[in-house]
């Protein structure tokens, strides 16, 4: 059992964190017997670096080298382990594997945004989180459906003219038509199998509409609500 399965099974279960997210530091005394690490801790939410307080552990396994060491954050104090693997050559440096605790989704949504709509595009956050794109772009469209829905679109016609029908009432404008086509358009790939290979969904695609996804949403829900609030402050409140 490699070791990184061997602490996958040992640590409660979470969502993983993107190998984007942290970064290896490696220590040129001693062959690299320290490893720290920088990034995003999983327990403060802070970008952070990992100084390692213990020697690595280490062990051949294949053509590589894999280690694993115990660091702690810089900013929360908490403790963490890097795992990291290098080619069996005391001068070349390690590179990342694997960081535990493993982190877990931001899926925040503003709370303007109706329940109905945001539990969807939540659910999309978390499908992206673990690189489910497909699933992601899915639940966007679902999202975007939702508020057609909701914003009083005909229930008995495709999200297509849905989404038309809604511009055509001047309820949104020409750009977040545009979004929600796109997002429409991406979501049918990601739900849908098709022999010709459109169906492939990447994790640009993924950012790209979610990225659209919350424009709409933050266009249609979010400013409105800030109007209104604002509004309904006194005159004299309104004003710096």
């Amino acid at each position: 059992m490699e070791l990184s399965e061997v602490f996958r099974e040992s640590l409660p279960f979470s969502w993983a964190c993107y190998p984007s997210d942290v970064e290896i530091v490696n220590f040129q005394p001693q062959g690299y017997n320290q490893i720290g690490a920088s990034g995003l801790c999983p327990q403060c939410g802070n970008k952070s670096y990992f100084r390692p307080v213990t020697p690595l552990y280490a062990e051949v396994q294949g053509n590589a080298l894999k280690a694993c060491s115990a660091v702690q954050c810089e900013v929360c104090k908490q403790f963490a382990i890097v795992i990291d693997q290098r080619a069996q050559n005391l001068q070349a440096p390690y590179s990342f594997v694997a960081f535990y605790p493993l982190g877990k989704p931001n899926d925040n949504v503003e709370p303007a945004v109706p329940k109905e709509i945001s539990d969807d595009f939540r659910e999309a956050l978390r499908c992206r989180w673990v690189e489910a794109h497909k699933a992601s772009v899915t639940m966007c469209r679902r999202s975007i459906q939702s508020s057609c829905l909701a914003q009083g679109a005909n229930k008995k016609n495709k999200l297509v003219a849905q989404i038309d029908e809604l511009a055509t009432k001047g309820l949104i404008t020409e750009p977040l038509r545009r979004f929600a086509h796109e997002v429409r358009l991406e979501g049918n790939d990601g739900a849908h199998p098709d022999p010709d290979g459109l169906d492939n969904v990447t994790q640009k695609d993924a950012d790209d509409i979610i990225e659209f996804t919350r424009e709409y949403l933050h266009h249609v829900y979010v400013m409105p609500a800030k109007l209104a609030a604002r509004k309904a402050l006194p005159p004299a409140a309104a004003k710096p």
